[in-house]
């Protein structure tokens, strides 16, 4: 019998220990939900009606429009190379050139053969014509340049110039060189590319939507650029094409031309694509104004120094903003800082966030 009272005694004494740890535990669990007797400072704004720009972000790549691999147009041994990767250069100026002795020979004998024949023809034609040179027709000139030879040098010359030209490599536009690989002395043929010359006046991005977002772009759309490399600069465009096509992963090619080019945005370039497709005349508020409680959204409206919890529901986002379908209205004064551990009817000290002054 004594036994078995002690046995009761120490139940009863783990039984208390354990509903005084779980009441405790409790208690803690629902501290935030209680409201403090002290007054809690927060920045409060007014909810408005207005335009929200529902936001779709993708990723693509920079592509240059006017980009092309450069290639001789011969088979022979590079003699000088006159730029470099990275550097820009302007339409016709020299990249890189062949050994060209012997053509540059040839071509130096063309003229002289050339010279000779303009002399002889001038010396026929004085024969011809005892001088006055207005009695010669067009027919009876070609007859006196085919026999003095003058037109075979002037072909002569031409040809001579065309195979030393192809000894020399010009820009075609003005850009910037890339891909330069060869070097000097190596042998080169006209498989073989030289360079890439690529500019940047003329930048476009392309990117993939999914097909659900389709509705929400069209041509001449404006866009916003960033740079994986340097996520604090921005560049814009607007949408030229859309692909009519979906391709097996549901997915849509856009390209969007940049307003302007820039030498810090190169052809492959990584970036990041921002569409904004305004929402007209819907609840917008600040992405901090929003807090999450039980797994709910939850915004915290202030009625005479009294917080308020107001479950609301999101009609879409941007990265700064949220769109409300439900749970707020016109006019409600909301909390946008100091909303972290409020509890419904927490007393709190409103003060309206400061505007910015328009730039």
């Amino acid at each position: 019998m004594k036994d078995l009272f002690y046995l009761l005694l120490v139940s009863c004494i783990f039984i208390a220990c354990n509903t005084g740890q779980n009441s405790q535990d409790k208690e803690e669990e629902n501290s935030e939900l209680k409201p403090s007797g002290k007054a809690l400072p927060v920045k409060v704004t007014v909810v408005n009606q207005s335009v929200f720009n529902k936001q779709i972000l993708s990723n693509g790549k920079i592509e240059a429009l006017q980009k092309s691999e450069l290639r001789f147009k011969t088979t022979e041994r590079i003699h000088t190379i006159y730029v470099k990767n990275g550097q820009p250069v302007k339409k016709g100026q020299l990249l890189a050139s062949l050994d060209n002795q012997v053509l540059a020979n040839q071509l130096q004998k063309a003229q002289i053969e050339l010279d000779k024949a303009k002399r002889k023809l001038q010396e026929e034609k004085i024969n011809f014509g005892g001088g006055d040179t207005l009695q010669i027709t067009q027919a009876i000139l070609k007859n006196l340049q085919i026999s003095s030879g003058y037109l075979e040098a002037q072909n002569n010359l031409q040809n001579a110039q065309l195979l030393y030209n192809q000894t020399l490599l010009k820009a075609p536009f003005s850009g910037v060189v890339a891909n330069i690989e060869a070097k000097e002395g190596n042998y080169i043929t006209p498989s073989d590319a030289f360079c890439t010359l690529i500019s940047q006046n003329k930048l476009q991005v392309v990117f993939s939507l999914l097909e659900n977002n389709l509705p929400f772009v069209a041509n001449n759309q404006p866009v916003t650029i960033v740079p994986f490399a340097n996520p604090e600069t921005q560049y814009t465009g607007k949408i030229t094409e859309i692909n009519p096509f979906v391709d097996e992963n549901g997915l849509i090619k856009i390209k969007a031309l940049l307003s302007g080019g820039s030498n810090n945005l190169f052809d492959g370039l990584n970036v990041k694509v921002i569409i904004n497709k305004p929402l007209q005349n819907v609840i917008v508020i600040p992405k901090e104004a929003l807090v999450l409680r039980s797994n709910r959204e939850v915004v915290f409206t202030v009625q005479q120094n009294l917080a308020k919890w107001n479950y609301v529901e999101i009609l879409d986002e941007n990265t700064t903003s949220y769109a409300i379908k439900k749970g707020l209205k016109i006019g409600d004064t909301i909390i946008i800082s100091g909303n972290m551990n409020l509890s419904h009817d927490a007393k709190v000290t409103p003060s309206f966030k400061p505007k910015q002054e328009k730039k």
